[in-house]
């Protein structure tokens, strides 16, 4: 089982973390599969970014987040951007809501990608 969880980073009393995917079993600091974002608790306001489109995707295949980045994804959108994905919303929609950046181009490349599977199975 996976979880998005926070690795230490920064020396004694300056913590500093990285938002990771890791094993469940896999220590705090271990071994990670992804590593997908930071967060910084020390300066007012904290300072945290979270890679939109990766935590979707985990999150869409299972991974659990822990309390801390639950929060943290809370504040950004992402777990409400994640219902929508559940709903059928397209991903590259989602991530272009969070990112600012138009989006007209992807989606219209998807559908072109789309239409293409469909006449070739038809073939």
């Amino acid at each position: 089982m996976l979880k998005i969880r926070l690795a230490r980073t920064g020396k004694k009393g300056q913590p500093s973390y990285r938002v990771v995917v890791a094993d469940v079993n896999a220590k705090r600091d271990g071994r990670v599969v992804e590593r997908i974002g930071y967060y910084n608790p020390l300066p007012d306001p904290i300072q945290y970014k979270i890679q939109e489109d990766r935590a979707l995707h985990w999150l869409s295949v299972g991974a659990q987040p822990t309390d801390a980045v639950k929060r943290l994804l809370d504040k950004q959108g992402t777990m409400d951007r994640l219902s929508r994905l559940h709903a059928g919303e397209d991903m590259a929609v989602l991530v272009s809501e969070f990112t600012g950046e138009p989006v007209a181009e992807a989606v219209e490349a998807k559908a072109v990608e789309q239409a293409a599977e469909l006449v070739d199975e038809e073939e």
